[in-house]
């Protein structure tokens, strides 16, 4: 049998080969033939020169009949021995094509059963390959199914936190920049989450108006258990992840007003806008107040000279009436301006430590 993968160029050798093979030996069988046709006549020969010899005794007339009929079988052999070498030099010629033609099929034979082998190593590695990708493919399905019931989730979160917002009449703000309107947002967002207070009504309640959700989302496992246990609401996702929403702050529109007015733009520096503001206000109010004591004090000892001399300047009691009076004036402004200060001050640092309680107490969420 052929070697296994031989390549398609040594056809045409070994069809070569074979017809050399058949050629040799049918010249082998050619030189027998006539190696065995020479015997057979050198054999004939001595049969004749026996007979010759023993029929020489017989009469001419049986010699000549003899010799007659020996020729004519002599011819018959000869034709019969032309046809069936003829016959055997076609069937030599089968042979040899029916050997070559085995070869040819010996070797597609070969041929075909490498090429079985490789697709049935093709297909194996296609079956392992499509077990990996099925087993994928179950992976990501399930995969796909654990996201959409967390988006579910997230979703259903953000519901209940714009229903909170829409409720309380709040302003979130955050991110990267402060909102700049913030009056506006809190429009955009009610318009936009109002076909929500039909269907979530009455699911949250809450006795204070001042909620504070951080980072975006908001946990109801426990907010009707803690809703009337404190002041404000803090939301919060419990999933632990390592991607953070940006940082979110939701207030009441009067604090986003009041933010509104100040020039910083994110809520640390408003937050420390306002402690700068605060410390200026105070020095403000210090200052006025040292120069109301210094006025109560100049003015004061004029009236106190006046009275201890009896009022010997009588000329001058109405510039000093005049004076008082402004002075009584300038005293009630900077009181009125002290007063008005004073409020001032402390509603803003009732705004800022109920923010700072609100940061301090801001947890972080995790998706």
């Amino acid at each position: 049998m052929a070697s296994r993968h031989v390549p398609y160029t040594d056809i045409s050798d070994m069809g070569r080969a074979a017809q050399e093979r058949a050629a040799n030996q049918q010249l082998i069988e050619e030189g027998r033939i006539i190696k065995h046709k020479e015997l057979e006549k050198m054999r004939r020969e001595i049969n004749n020169g026996s007979t010759s010899r023993l029929s020489s005794q017989r009469s001419s007339a049986d010699l000549a009949s003899s010799i007659s009929s020996r020729n004519l079988d002599a011819r018959e052999l000869r034709a019969q021995l032309l046809q069936l070498e003829e016959k055997v030099k076609g069937a030599m010629l089968s042979n040899v094509q029916l050997d070559n033609d085995k070869q040819l099929l010996k070797y597609e034979v070969d041929l075909l059963k490498d090429k079985l082998e490789d697709l049935t190593d093709a297909y194996a590695s296609l079956n392992k390959i499509f077990l990996e990708n099925k087993r994928e493919l179950a992976y990501q399905k399930m995969q796909i199914v654990e996201l959409t019931h967390r988006l579910d989730y997230a979703r259903h979160q953000i519901e209940a936190r714009d229903q909170l917002i829409v409720e309380h009449g709040l302003v979130l703000i955050g991110g990267t920049n402060v909102d700049d309107n913030p009056t506006s947002n809190m429009e955009e967002l009610t318009a936009t989450n109002a076909h929500m207070s039909s269907t979530n009504k009455g699911k949250f309640t809450s006795n204070d108006s001042n909620l504070v959700m951080m980072n975006g989302l908001s946990n109801n496992n426990n907010n009707n258990n803690n809703h009337s246990k404190s002041n404000s609401l803090i939301h919060q996702n419990g999933d632990k992840s390592s991607n953070h929403l940006p940082e979110m702050v939701l207030i009441t529109k009067s604090t986003a007003e009041l933010l509104n007015t100040l020039s910083e733009t994110t809520l640390d520096k408003q937050i420390q806008q306002l402690f700068s503001m605060r410390s200026e206000l105070d020095a403000r109010v210090e200052e006025l107040e040292s120069q109301l004591r210094e006025e109560r004090k100049r003015f004061e000892a004029p009236t106190t000279r006046y009275d201890s001399k009896n009022r010997t300047n009588i000329a001058n009691a109405e510039d000093i009436k005049h004076e008082l009076q402004q002075s009584r004036n300038q005293a009630q402004e900077y009181k009125l301006k002290f007063h008005e200060s004073s409020q001032k001050i402390s509603a803003l640092e009732s705004d800022v430590s109920f923010m700072i309680r609100r940061l301090l107490l801001r947890p972080s969420l995790n998706f």
